[in-house]
Order: structure tokens, then C-alpha cells, then sequence
């Protein structure tokens, strides 16, 4: 059986299985419900459902922001890392390497070239990341001033992850997103990437 079609049979929802990834793969981030219905194709309701649901048994916490509902995974709940262990477990490669780097605090960007097989990590001081496995990828970083530099200096170096890649974290409210943007360039979320 495929790994990746175990976890909608443990939990008999897809949309559960869906949304649940969302915050296994990057559990320090919150999301609102249009984020999430974005990412996983899901329906709004049935996403809603969902999120009352994981909120009701206190995998999530719920805060209210105007009239925006954001939530956020309790990584202090007691199956926490089980049902991380098993998301992690189950997800394809890129969506595996996406929830380590998710978890490494200084990272900040990651961009996959799936063509050639590389990520470039933009990570605070050149950190290399505490990868485990990084799979089938060639892991490339550069220090959150060398790619600042580059996006000037060498562009040509970075057009492969910029121009013919994903992004793999989606974190579009880093400030270095703003000068990608000043730069000219327009980045695809990675499939399932809020």
C-alpha cells in the first residue's frame, strides 16, 4: 500500500488528513480557513468542520483577529508528535523535507529546482540545516546577505530555484520576500503550501 493513502483510512476523512498536514508540516505557524482551503483544494466547509473539530479536542488553538479566525497547532498536546511522526511518515519526499526545514529555526527560505533535484535554504548566518534525512534532494544554503546580494549580483545563480522552481515554505511575509518581489521575480507556491 502507498504511504501516502494510509493516513485518510487511520482518520476516514480526507479533509481531516488534508488539514492535518497543513499544521504537521509547519506546526509553528498559524493559518486562517481561506489559507488552508487554498492549499489543500479542500471545501471551505468541510475545512471548517475540520478545524472546529481538531479545535474541540485542543490540537488547535482558535484566536479571533477582526473578522479572521486563525489557528494554531498545540505542540504540547499529548499525541502531538505521533501525529506529527506519521504525517512525516506519510507525505511525499518534498513535503517530508518541507516539514524538517519548517522545524529549523534558523531557517527562513527554501526554494526546490525539482528538474535538477536542489533546494537553496536562505537561513540566518549560512546555518546549515540539522536535516536527518534530506532525501533524494542535493541541499544548497546561502546566509540571508549572500542571497540578498545574489538577487543583484548573480542572478543567474539563483534563476533555477527562482524562476524554474517552488517555493517550499511559503512564508510571503519574510521581509527578504520583498526584495524577490523588488527583483522581478514570481515564485509558485509549492503544491499544498499555504
Amino acid at each position: 500500500m502507498n504511504p501516502s493513502s494510509v493516513l485518510p483510512l487511520i482518520f476516514a476523512s480526507v479533509a481531516r488528513d488534508v488539514v492535518l498536514r497543513v499544521f504537521m508540516l509547519d506546526p509553528h505557524r498559524e493559518y486562517y480557513q481561506r489559507q488552508i482551503e487554498a492549499a489543500t483544494g479542500q471545501p471551505i466547509r468541510a475545512i471548517q468542520r475540520e478545524l472546529d473539530r481538531l479545535t474541540s479536542i485542543g490540537l488547535l488553538y482558535r484566536r479571533t483577529e477582526g473578522n479572521r479566525a486563525y489557528y494554531q497547532v498545540d505542540m504540547q498536546f499529548p499525541l502531538f508528535p505521533e501525529l506529527r511522526s506519521m504525517v512525516l511518515k506519510t507525505v511525499e519526499p518534498e513535503e517530508r523535507l518541507r516539514g524538517m526545514l519548517a522545524c529549523d529555526d534558523a531557517v527562513r527560505l527554501a526554494f526546490l529546482c525539482s528538474a535538477e533535484g536542489r533546494v537553496l535554504v536562505v537561513s540566518a548566518g549560512g546555518k546549515r540545516p540539522s536535516l536527518n534525512e534530506p532525501g533524494p534532494f542535493s541541499i544548497e544554503v546561502l546566509s540571508t546577505d549572500d542571497f540578498v546580494r545574489a538577487l543583484t549580483e548573480n542572478r543567474a545563480a539563483l534563476d533555477p530555484f527562482l524562476v524554474g522552481g517552488v517555493d517550499l515554505l511559503g512564508r510571503r511575509d519574510d521581509v527578504i520576500w520583498r526584495r524577490i518581489e523588488a527583483a522581478g521575480y514570481s515564485i509558485k507556491k509549492k503544491k499544498g503550501v499555504p
